[in-house]
């Protein structure tokens, strides 16, 4: 799967982690997310301008992603989500597989609809819960003295990931392969196909734009709540009935 994952970006020139930061950090953004299948991701990357940059650490292209996502227990981030509320926070933390390296994220939406997130790194681990320093990190960020303490494990998300920068417009792409949701209990639901994240300062870019021309257009989904609602057959999942229909497999 990697082999083929990676060949998708070989041809672009490489670009390390501290240049594509420097490019196109993006910790404000306007986010949109297609979802296309495998052949289709192989048309679309191939012909794409080789002005394009791929990520590339130690020889790799491809990096395997593992996250858990954190909740209250009435799922307040979940349901803000699925109620379309303007202002929204999701609080995981990410994992680096292949670099062994961890981070607290905290995203939030706007009321323009942008996303904001803020990073802490932190110690290695897979574990589903939040460190003390983690933790401070949620409340500062969010602002709600305690909210962390509140905050349980609810989702696991884990996949294979390719990124790559638009040197010209500073845009990013990553496309996400084998995305698998799996509940605290163990229930599991997969994405079918590339998921494929365009990411900007502004309004849709050229990526966006060629994407359009192949007849794709943007997909409602968030991994924690499109994937919470498809393992959890009690939630609502009116939001994204379609994108579970066509796109997921249990």
């Amino acid at each position: 799967m990697t082999f083929w994952f990676e060949s998708l970006v070989e041809r672009f020139p490489a670009i390390d982690v501290e240049g594509m930061d420097s490019l196109a950090a993006l910790e404000q953004r306007f986010d949109r997310k297609y979802i296309v299948s495998e052949e289709e991701a192989n048309n679309f990357f191939s012909m794409m301008p080789g002005s394009l940059t791929a990520l590339e650490i130690d020889g790799k292209r491809s990096f395997a992603y593992e996250s858990w996502y954190f909740d209250t227990a009435n799922l307040e981030s979940f349901r803000a989500t699925a109620h379309r509320r303007r202002r929204r926070w999701k609080v995981r933390t990410r994992t680096y597989l292949d670099a062994k390296k961890s981070m607290v994220e905290v995203k939030l939406r706007d009321q323009r609809g942008q996303s904001v997130k803020r990073r802490l790194p932190e110690d290695f681990s897979l574990a589903p819960n939040l460190t003390m320093k983690g933790a401070q990190f949620v409340n500062e960020v969010l602002g709600r003295e305690g909210l962390a303490a509140t905050l349980t494990s609810t989702l696991q998300t884990s996949y294979e990931r390719i990124s790559v920068v638009d040197v010209e417009n500073g845009a990013r792409l990553t496309a996400d392969l084998g995305v698998k949701c799996q509940s605290v209990v163990g229930k599991e639901a997969l994405i079918k196909g590339v998921v494929i994240e365009t990411k900007s300062l502004r309004g849709p870019g050229p990526i966006d734009r060629a994407l359009w021309r192949r007849g794709h257009r943007p997909v409602r989904l968030s991994k924690y709540a499109t994937g919470m609602a498809a393992v959890h057959n009690e939630l609502s999942r009116n939001k994204w009935h379609q994108t579970i229909n066509q796109h997921f497999r249990s």
